[in-house]
């Protein structure tokens, strides 16, 4: 395990206009009491920056290490995480998987390398966000934000503008089970909203009609309308559902019933082919999926509430 990053030593930076922070630490700070997470653990964190190390500090983690295809911390590639089976506690991921040319790929080696839980925020897939890109308001491309980083930070961190992959919470359940079949899993998820940008990011989408905007009604004054309209659409469940981000928490439970170690290796229980009866896909899924139900419920009504 690489040696974590003091929080003293961490690189000090001026940002004239800092994005807000406060949604989305209520968002991890709510899901990591739901997965009883010990922060005095290491925490890994996959393709991250500055704003990654305040944001877990300010969760509360002690042992962060930070990592990225280049730059500060470890030198790892997401997509082939080159370190052995369950090597942190913690994984996380702040807007990382859609850069990379197979994010399914990238989050089954983030669920290996984890000895417990992963958390990673992404795009959400809904009809708002389908309906906003035919309108002109978004678009699947990150073209303005690799131009407005030096022509760098698309796909593979690279000067192409990535595709902008967006998740639900079946998909995400369909990916682990595919890189991990051994494996049993807890997934909770959080559709919300929050337009966690700055002045700088909105005039840089000249690809959408954001920038228009923003240019004619002044960007720090447009910030202000998307706060308001982030806190409205915030309070209804349903509105609350069609959310631009999607946050996801995962761990990592026992094998499947019907697979042993053998060998140090998973096999298929011998016992298990002779005494169970044959099971289509279709019912091996809802089965995955029913044995987490009773965890991801309580989670959901909680939101409700709030």
């Amino acid at each position: 395990m690489s040696e974590a990053i003091p929080l003293s030593a961490r690189e000090s930076r001026v940002v004239p206009r800092p994005k807000d922070k406060s949604r989305i630490l209520r968002v991890i700070e709510r899901h990591l009491r739901a997965c009883g997470v010990d922060r005095t653990q290491p925490v890994l964190i996959v393709g991250g920056g500055q704003d990654d190390l305040e944001i877990l500090s300010a969760c509360g983690f002690s042992q962060i290490v930070l990592s990225n295809l280049a730059g500060t911390g470890m030198i790892l590639d997401a997509e082939h995480i080159d370190l052995p089976d369950n090597s942190y506690p913690v994984v996380f991921a702040h807007a990382v998987l859609h850069h990379c040319r197979s994010p399914q790929k990238a989050l089954g080696e983030m669920v290996r390398v984890s000895q417990k839980h992963v958390f990673f925020m992404e795009p959400n897939e809904c009809g708002t966000l389908r309906m906003l890109v035919r309108l002109g308001f978004s678009f699947p491309y990150e073209i303005g934000g690799v131009a407005n980083n030096g022509y760098m930070g698309g796909l593979r961190n690279g000067p192409i503008p990535n595709y902008i992959y967006r998740w639900t919470e079946r998909e995400v359940l369909k990916s682990v089970l595919t890189y991990h079949p051994e494996r049993q899993f807890e997934v909770r998820s959080q559709p919300y909203w929050d337009f966690y940008v700055n002045e700088e990011d909105l005039l840089a989408r000249k690809e959408t009609k954001l920038a228009a905007l923003a240019s004619k009604l002044g960007a720090r004054h447009f910030i202000v309308f998307l706060r308001l309209a982030q806190a409205l659409l915030s309070i209804f469940p349903l509105l609350r559902s069609q959310g631009n981000k999607f946050f996801c928490a995962i761990s990592k439970r026992d094998l499947q019933p019907w697979i042993e170690v053998r060998a140090d290796q998973y096999c298929v229980r011998r016992d298990w082919v002779s005494i169970v009866t044959p099971r289509t896909g279709g019912q091996a899924l809802a089965e995955c999926e029913s044995r987490t139900q009773p965890f991801r419920e309580p989670f959901r009504e909680e939101l409700k509430r709030r």
